[in-house]
């Protein structure tokens, strides 16, 4: 696992609405797993880039804040802002 992983990912999460897209409609962890093969990352560091780019230390429960704030507006499954947020914690 690494922060550069992380890093990777958030960026991409950040620049690809497809990948975004992609995320916003999955019902389970296992459809996470297969889109983001190619990363490597802990919720650790992953808080860590996600504060690095908001520019202070996430609080506790802050990342998963904003997880739902970054799939708001657009069309996602029932429940994807949920498994998103349990997918992490296994993290």
């Amino acid at each position: 696992m690494s922060v550069e992983s992380a890093r990777a990912f958030v960026v991409r999460l950040m620049s690809d609405e497809d990948f975004r897209g992609q995320l916003a409609k999955v019902k389970t962890a296992e459809e996470i797993e297969s889109l983001v093969t190619e990363y490597s990352f802990s919720q650790e560091e992953l808080a860590k880039i996600v504060g690095e780019f908001m520019g202070h230390k996430l609080e506790a429960g802050e990342l998963e804040k904003l997880i739902g704030e970054a799939f708001e507006g657009m069309e996602t499954g029932a429940d994807s802002v949920s498994v998103i947020s349990a997918w992490l914690k296994t993290k």
